[in-house]
Order: structure tokens, then sequence, then C-alpha cells
């Protein structure tokens, strides 16, 4: 009940109830006060003209007692009492009609409000009501008392004696005639608002059915049924109403279609990114990330997991200085380079976005280069101080026997092959990484062509005491490559294999696959650490000295060299090592058409 009275219908309904109660209520009391007043008015009216009417009869009549007669036949007809007095005040005419009540006449005589001295002054005073006892001796009846409506009127009866007609009636009559109206207005009164809360409710009912479906229709569309429509046709106020609130539906629906598209798009835009993207909002939480950067949240809780993210305290930098900051967060062996910014709503900052970039192969690129100055000033400085020193020795005549010239002499020379071949691998490395790689194409056997390799280095295998095989497991006899560059690789592979190989050793050829060759040059030698795998194959890389054999090192760019040639092959390279156990680099190369040039 509650919920109906708070609902438009109940306090539509109840407002027009209360409305029509109020105006029946104040034209009821405005009707019957007029009626009392009316008929109360038209009753004295008719009493005083009656009164005067047989005042003026009984004084010109020359017959007292028949006027007196004709007097007291009118009180009858009118059911009015009369009552004649001479001017002694002396009773001489009486009537009482039928249904008057019975009152004591010195009653009548003595009340005040009658103003009967006026009447026989000869004055007209205005008919009064007058409460008069009815002569009943039970004091608790209702009826004990009367009111009646009375008037004295000054009355001539013969010549030069003056008396009074009072002529009085019972106000019964009245009342009952305004308790008639009174109910009769009752019953309008009641129909009438019975009708009226029958239609008020139809009234209301029908005018908020309107609201009601769009009450519903707007709980769809929050719900996210932006094709919700309100089924309304009228050409009234609700109709227009209606047809706005759909124009408003349909446009909320465009809006959302396309905030939904640029959301999409920008969700797109993010995950596509490479570098990393934060949105930190005004009350310092994370609000929007992308693929990267939650990348670089899990590896800092990885990595630090009892300690906040960084971004909060750059957060804090940034929303004291309203500048942008920047910053190197080390994490996960990679370097991020972290820009944040705020952001400004007007002059003030609710919010950042900060930027992550893997900055790890930039770095890398940036050490190599310095190390690559380095590392050929350091292979440079060797031969080149003992170019100078044995020149200055011979210049000096240190050397005093021909053959001390001739070992100095020798020194030199080898110390310049040396720097040479530095020279020329530094330049042949410069071209293939710059994709000037020249390839001259050709189909040959490849056990032959192994097998020849393999004793180019049997003499120095049988040397170290190191077992040199050759193991052929594929179904591939020919093969379509540069013999001349593919040797350059095995050449060097296998010379790092047998340097690296203590005697009793044993150092393996081996060719497999079927869908792709792979050669395979495997040792049982020292191995390589895990933490150096990784950089094997670029430029200057060493082994240990401990692990080295021989008394004169490489240059260091043979593995960078062979890794170019066998990609400029369309193959792949790559090592696998334990310490201690051996190592084995695999080149796959795919089966290549006789139709590809240079």
């Amino acid at each position: 009940m509650d919920v109906f009275y708070r609902s438009v219908v109940g306090k539509l309904w109840m407002t027009i109830i209360a409305l029509f109660a109020l105006v029946l209520t104040i034209f009821s009391l405005l009707i019957v006060q007029s009626f009392d007043s009316f008929y109360t008015k038209r009753q004295t009216q008719n009493l005083q003209d009656l009164a005067e009417g047989l005042s003026s009869a009984i004084s010109a009549s020359k017959d007292s007692k028949g006027a007196l007669e004709m007097a007291a036949t009118f009180g009858v007809v009118h059911h009015t009492g009369l009552v004649v007095l001479n001017d002694r005040k002396q009773l001489i005419g009486k009537s009482d009609a039928k249904g008057l009540p019975a009152i004591a006449l010195d009653d009548l005589l003595a009340a005040q409000d009658l103003k009967l001295q006026d009447a026989f002054a000869g004055k007209h005073p205005a008919p009064v009501r007058i409460y008069l006892p009815t002569g009943s001796s039970d004091p608790n009846n209702p009826n004990a008392n009367v009111q009646i409506i009375a008037v004295a009127v000054p009355m001539e009866y013969s010549a030069g004696k003056h008396g009074s007609v009072v002529m009085y009636q019972a106000n019964e009559d009245f009342d009952d005639t305004v308790n008639e109206v009174r109910f009769l207005i009752f019953v309008v009164g009641v129909i009438a608002f019975v009708s009226t809360t029958v239609f008020a409710f139809f009234l209301s009912s029908r005018i908020t059915i309107p609201l009601r479906q769009m009450k519903e229709t707007a709980h769809r569309i929050a719900e996210g049924d932006f094709h919700a429509e309100i089924p309304i046709r009228t050409g009234d106020e609700m109709g227009e109403l209606a047809a706005s609130f759909n124009t408003m539906a349909a446009r909320l629906n465009q809006l959302v279609d396309a905030l939904s598209k640029e959301k999409e798009q920008l969700a797109s835009v993010l995950r596509s990114m490479v570098d990393g993207v934060v949105m930190i909002d005004a009350e310092g939480k994370i609000a929007l990330t992308n693929p990267p950067a939650e990348r670089f949240l899990r590896d800092w809780k990885f990595e630090h997991p009892d300690e906040p993210v960084p971004l909060f305290s750059i957060y804090q930098q940034v929303v004291q200085t309203g500048q942008e900051v920047t910053e190197d967060i080390p994490l996960q062996g990679r370097i991020w380079a972290l820009v944040m910014v705020p952001v400004n709503d007007r002059e003030q900052i609710r919010g950042a976005v900060a930027a992550l970039r893997d900055m790890t192969q930039e770095r890398k690129l940036d050490k190599m280069r310095n190390d690559f100055v380095a590392n050929v000033s350091h292979e440079l400085r060797t031969p080149l101080s003992m170019l100078q020193g044995y020149s200055e020795a011979i210049v000096d005549d240190i050397a005093t026997t021909p053959e001390e010239h001739k070992e100095l002499a020798q020194i030199i020379y080898d110390e310049s092959v040396r720097m040479t071949k530095l020279v020329n691998e530094l330049l042949s490395l410069a071209r293939m990484e710059a994709g000037h790689v020249e390839l001259f194409w050709e189909s040959i056997e490849l056990r032959p062509y192994l097998q020849r390799i393999q004793r180019k280095f049997t003499n120095l295998a049988r040397e170290r005491d190191i077992h040199l095989l050759l193991d052929m497991s594929t179904s591939h006899n020919d093969i379509y490559i540069d013999p001349d560059r593919m040797e350059q690789v095995l050449t060097n592979l296998i010379d790092n294999a047998l340097r690296h190989t203590p005697a009793k050793g044993s150092v393996t050829i081996r060719a497999r696959g079927d869908k792709t060759l792979l050669l395979e040059i495997s040792d049982t030698g020292s191995g390589i650490p895990q933490e150096d795998l990784p950089f094997v194959f670029e430029r200057f890389y060493k082994a240990d000295k401990a692990r080295t054999r021989g008394r004169v090192g490489g240059t260091g760019l043979g593995l960078a060299i062979a890794k170019n040639i066998v990609e400029a092959h369309g193959g792949t390279i790559s090592v696998q090592s334990k310490v201690g156990e051996g190592t084995t680099f695999t080149i796959a190369l795919m089966l290549q058409s006789k139709t590809i040039g240079v």
C-alpha cells in the first residue's frame, strides 16, 4: 500500500480526490449557508407581510369580530399563530394553528426580542427568532425548548385605540427543509465522490501508463538495450515526450557505438604497441595497461615480491613537480627506459601516463660499439707493438748474426700476416653485416665435399691425438651452396673444436636430416659456460684462456663471420654445450633450388 501511495498513480489519484473533497465541502457549506440565509429571509419577510396585511385588514374592518375570525383563518392556513392585543395589552383574539408547538403566551409576550413596546408605539420591528419553553416537565427532553419566528406590528382596532398583532411560526419546517437539503447534498456528494474516485483512478492510470512504459524502457536502456523504443504514437505532450525519448535513445546508441569503436581502436593500438603503456589515475592507482606493461609488472613482482612498483614513487615526483620524469629501470637482465608525463585537467593534475621501452638491445649495441673499438685497438696493439719492438731491434743492430736477423724478420712477417688477417676479417664482416655477401652457388656432392674437409684436418688431429670422425646419416646426396663460403664456416668450426678438445678426445663431422640438412660439428672438449652461450656469435668473442690449448688464439671474429655466411644461405646456426662434456655447433640448411642467383 505504501508503494501505491508513493507511485505517480497514487499521488495523482489522492490529489484529485483531496481537491474534489475540498471543493465539494466548501461548495456544500456555501449552498447550505446560502439556502439558510435565503429561506430565513424569505420566511421572515412573508411573516412580516402577513402580519402587516392582517393588521391593516383588522384596522380597516368595521366588524372587529369578523376581522379577527378572518385573521385566525389566515393563521390556520399559513400555519401561523396569532395573538391580538388591545392598547392595554389585553388579549382580544388568539389563534393556534395546527402543528404549532404549545408555548406559554406570557413567555412569548414577555420576550424582549419581540419588541412589543415598539409595536404599541406605532413602530414596525423586524421579525426575530425566539427560544421558548414548551411546558414539558422533563428537563432532559430535547424538545423542551422550541425556536419560533415572531413579529409584532401595530394595529388600530377602533377609532383612537391602538393595539398590536403578534404572529409567530415554528422554525421546525425550516429546519426540516434545511436537513432535507443537507441530506440531498450529502447523497449527491457521496455519489460525486465515488464517481470522481473512479474517474480519477482511471485518469491517473491512463496518464501514468506512458510513464510506466518510459520507466521500463529506461531500465532496458540502463541494462544496455539501446534499441528499446516507447510504443506511443499519440499527438499530445506524452507522444512528444516519447518521441524525444526514442530520439535520445537512438542518439545514445550511436554515441555508445562510436565510443565502443573508439575504445576498441585504442585497445588495438595499445595491444599492438611495442612499448609498454601504463595510465595512473588521480588516486595513484593503475587504471590501464597494455601487454608489454603487464609483462614489466609481472617481472617486477617476480624479482621484487616485497617491494612496490617504482611507478608509484615516480608518479609522486610527477605530481609534485608537474614535469616529465625519465628514468632507467633494470629488471630481469633487461633495461627499461621509463618516461612519465602528467595528465592535466585544466590546472589540476588528474593522473599520469608512463611509457616503458625495452632499451636492452640499444644499450647492448652501444656497448658492442664501444667494445668493438676497444677490441680492435687491443687486437692491433699487440702486433703493432711487436712490429715496432723487433724493428727497433734490427735498426739498433741488436741482432748481430744473420740467423738472429732472420728470426726477427720472421717474427715481423708473422705479426704483419696476423694483422692483415684481422683487418681482412673486419672488412669482410662489415660487408656481410651491411648485406653485401656475394655467393657463388654450385651443386656439389655432399659426401666427397665433407671428406675433403676432413682430410684437411687429419694431420693436425693426429698431431694432437684427437679422433676426427665423419658421420653421414642423411638422404641428401647433392646440395646447392657456395662451397668456398661454406668451407670457410666448417673450417672455422672444426679448428675451434680441435683447439678446445684435449688429447684422446674426438671431433665429429655429422650430416643428418631429411627435409632440412643439418651439419653438426661436435667435440668432447671443455665446453662453454651457460652464461657465455648467448654471446658466442658476437664479434671478438673468445673462449676463456683456461680452455685454450694453442699458444696463439684467434681474432674472435670467426663465429660472427660464420653466422653471416650461414644466414646468407638462408639457414641458421646454433650451439649447444655443457662444461666438461663438449660442444655441438649445428648448421640448418633448407634445400635450395638451382635457379637461385647470386
